[in-house]
C-alpha cells in the first residue's frame, strides 16, 4: 500500500467541508452517499484525473495529499481497486490524515 495517497478536489467543497469535520465528495459531483468511497489517485496519476474528469471547468482545484496510515488510525479502510485507492469512508479533515493541500495549476 503507498504511504500516501491523493483526492482531486474541487476547492470550494473542500474549504465547505472543513466546517462539517470531514469531506463527502467522492468525485466532481457525486456524493460518498452514491458511491460509497471517495476517490483516490496515486501521485502519478493526479493529472490524468484532472484532463480526465476536470478539464472543462474553470474552478479552482486541489490536490489533497492523504496519509494511509493516517486514515487507517482513524479507522477508515482504503481498498485498492484496479491499481486505484478508495476510501471507504469520508474524510476527516485532522492533520493526521491530510498531509498538504497544493493548489493545482492547469
Amino acid at each position: 500500500m503507498e504511504a500516501e495517497i491523493h483526492h482531486v478536489a474541487i476547492e470550494d467543497d473542500w474549504e465547505m467541508s472543513r466546517a462539517f469535520g470531514e469531506y463527502e465528495v467522492s468525485t466532481r459531483g457525486v456524493q460518498f452517499d452514491d458511491t460509497g468511497f471517495v476517490h483516490a489517485v496515486v501521485a502519478e496519476r493526479v493529472h490524468d484525473v484532472v484532463g480526465a474528469r476536470y478539464a472543462d471547468i474553470s474552478l479552482p482545484l486541489l490536490d489533497i495529499a492523504l496519509s494511509a496510515a493516517g486514515l487507517e488510525a482513524a479507522g477508515i479502510a482504503v481498498e485498492w481497486v484496479d491499481g486505484a485507492p478508495r476510501i471507504l469512508a469520508p474524510i476527516p479533515m485532522i492533520p493526521e490524515v491530510i498531509i498538504s493541500e497544493t493548489p493545482i495549476r492547469r
